[in-house]
This record gives C-alpha cells, structure tokens and sequence, in this order.
C-alpha cells in the first residue's frame, strides 16, 4: 500500500527522521514501515544465579527497541510495523522498499566528515539506489 520507509539506528538523528515520516505518513494516509539495520546477529549467553541461563541476541534486542518507537509513533500512524534487516543500512532500506512497493524512503543525514558532509554516506548511498522517491531529513 505504498509505504514510507525510514531507517533508525538509535540516534537522535535517526529518531528526528523516524519523526518526520511518521508525519508525511500521517498526512499522506500512507502506513510507514520502520527499518533497523544490522550487519551481523550477535548472541551472548549470561548465566544467572544457580542453574538460571539467559540469552541475549542482538535481534531481539534491536526488535525490542523498534517495538518502543513504534509504540510512540502509533499515536500519530496507527500503521506502523518494522523489521530488523541483516544488510547494510542502504541494502536493508532499498530491499525493504522493493518488498513492499513503498513510495518513499525517508533517512536522516547524518553529520560525518570529509566529502560525505555534504549529504551523509548512508543518505548518499540510499539516494543512488533507491527504487523509489527518497526524503533526506536535515538534522543539523
């Protein structure tokens, strides 16, 4: 249906992003689909006290942290889901635009340093490639 996709990463530039998709989606009636992006799945093992075991992986606690923002962002798009990606952030956004025929990706630019400045490395790559129409957040 059209989704807008934005990218998080747990950042305050990633989450002024999360903010302005959430309100195109909002004005535009279109459900906005949250993206985090992981280039590898990590998993730890804590033992407790006595025989108690826990597992901490690095998916679970990257789905627990979208299930929070989708939570505050459900007050303004009641249609919003999310998925944890094991890509790149650029792959993981423009595969997930594919998938879904989403309209827009939405990203933050990101302060980084050198050439890149300009537009960030991760806006840049998403804009190169992105199947569809792409919004670069200003976040500084």
């Amino acid at each position: 249906m059209n989704e807008i996709i934005v990218g998080v990463d747990g950042s305050a530039t990633a989450r002024m992003a999360a903010d302005e998709a959430a309100l195109l989606a909002h004005n535009y009636s279109r459900p906005l689909h949250i993206v985090l992006s992981m280039t590898r799945n990590t998993s730890q093992q804590v033992r407790g006290g006595g025989s108690e075991t826990w597992h901490f992986d690095s998916v679970g606690i990257a789905e627990e942290s979208l299930k929070a923002l989708v939570g505050e962002l459900r007050a303004t798009v009641p249609d919003t889901t999310y998925a944890v990606v094991l890509a790149d952030p650029a792959t993981a956004l423009c595969d997930e635009a594919v998938r879904l025929d989403a309209s827009m990706i939405v990203v933050g630019n990101k302060r980084v340093q050198g050439a890149a400045r300009v537009l960030g490395s991760i806006a840049g790559d998403v804009a190169k490639r992105a199947p569809c129409n792409v919004l670069i957040v200003h976040t500084h």
